[in-house]
C-alpha cells in the first residue's frame, strides 16, 4: 500500500516541477528581450547601477518565506487570470509602442498573476512584499527623473553652500554654480544625489521590512530614506566646498568627490537607525514575518 501511495505522489509532484519548469521557459522566452535590455541599462546607467542586487535580495527573501508559501498554497484565484492578461496585454503593447520602462512592470504583474493562479490569494500574501521589491530594479519614467535631478541640483546647491557659510567659507552662488576664491563648483548631474536616493529609497524598503512594529511606523521609518538622502547630499556639498577652498577644486573634484558620494550613503544609513530608534522600532526575525504579512498585505486578493 505505501509503494501505491509513493507512486501516485511522485507523478504528481513531477507535474508540479514540470509546470513551474514550463512556466518559467515561457516567460524567459517573451520577456528576453526585456531582460537584456535591463542588464544593459544597470551596466550604462550610474543611477540604476544598483540593480544588479535586487534579483539576489528577492532570491533570498522568497528562499526564507519558502516555508509559510508552501504551508498556505489553496486554490487558484480567478483575479489572477485577470493580472496575467493585463500583464501580457501591457507587454505587446509596450513592444509595439517601443517603450521599455513599462515592459518590466508588466513582468512583476506577470509574477503576481502567476502566484494567484498557482499557489492561491493565501500564499501570494506571503510574498507580496519581495515580489513588489522587483520594482526596485526597473528604471523610472525619464521626465520623472529629469525633474527630480533638477529639483535636487537646486536644492543641494542653495542648502549646501547655506551650510558650507555658516562653516566659515566664503562663496557665493549662481543658480547651480558655486563660487569661492579657490575656483568655481557647477553642480552637474552626478552631484544631484538621484544615484543616492533612488539606491537609499530601495535600502529604507528593505530596511522597514526587517523592522518591526506598527505599519505607519515602518512607512515613516521607509519614507525618511528620501529626506536622508537629500540632507546627506547637502552635506557633501558642504565638505566639497571646504574641501575646495582649503586644498583647491582639484582636490574636491578628484578623490573626495568620489569618496564622498560613500560618505553620503553612510550618512544617510546612519540617519535610518536613529530614525528606528525614534521611532521605537527593532529589527524583527523570520519569525515576525507571518504578522507583517498579514498586517500589509491586506489588499491582496483572496
Amino acid at each position: 500500500m505505501e509503494r501505491n501511495g509513493e507512486s501516485t505522489k511522485r507523478p504528481t509532484w513531477i507535474l508540479g516541477v514540470g509546470t513551474v519548469a514550463a512556466v518559467v521557459f515561457l516567460a524567459v522566452l517573451v520577456y528576453h528581450g526585456t531582460f537584456a535590455t535591463l542588464w544593459r541599462t544597470w551596466a550604462t546607467n550610474p543611477n540604476y547601477s544598483h540593480g544588479y542586487l535586487i534579483p539576489p535580495v528577492v532570491a533570498f527573501l522568497l528562499w526564507r518565506d519558502r516555508g509559510r508559501f508552501l504551508e498556505r498554497r489553496s486554490r487558484g484565484s480567478n483575479w489572477g487570470v485577470f493580472l496575467l492578461a493585463i500583464a501580457l496585454l501591457g507587454h505587446v503593447v509596450s513592444l509595439r509602442a517601443g517603450v521599455f520602462m513599462t515592459q518590466g512592470y508588466s513582468f512583476v504583474l506577470l509574477l503576481f498573476g502567476l502566484s494567484l493562479v498557482f499557489f492561491g490569494g493565501k500564499a501570494t500574501r506571503t510574498v507580496w512584499f519581495p515580489l513588489s521589491y522587483l520594482v526596485f530594479m526597473l528604471p523610472m519614467p525619464p521626465y520623472l527623473m529629469n525633474v527630480a535631478s533638477f529639483r535636487l541640483k537646486l536644492v543641494a546647491a542653495h542648502v549646501g553652500s547655506a551650510i558650507a557659510i555658516k562653516m566659515g567659507i566664503p562663496l557665493a552662488r549662481s543658480g547651480m554654480t558655486i563660487h569661492i576664491p579657490a575656483g568655481s563648483l557647477r553642480i552637474a548631474d552626478p552631484c544631484s544625489g538621484l544615484r543616492s536616493l533612488i539606491a537609499l529609497v530601495a535600502l529604507g524598503a528593505l530596511f522597514a521590512w526587517f523592522t518591526s512594529g506598527r505599519g505607519w511606523k515602518r512607512g515613516v521609518l521607509f519614507l525618511s530614506a528620501i529626506p536622508l538622502a537629500v540632507l546627506g547630499n547637502t552635506i557633501r556639498i558642504a565638505i566639497l566646498c571646504a574641501v575646495a577652498n582649503v586644498w583647491g577644486i582639484d582636490a574636491a573634484l578628484g578623490f573626495f568627490h568620489d569618496f564622498s558620494g560613500f560618505l553620503l550613503f553612510a550618512i544617510a544609513l546612519c540617519g535610518l537607525f536613529v530614525v528606528r530608534r525614534l521611532l521605537r522600532c527593532e529589527g524583527r526575525g523570520a519569525g515576525d514575518a507571518e504578522e507583517a504579512n498579514r498586517a500589509a498585505g491586506e489588499g491582496v486578493a483572496r
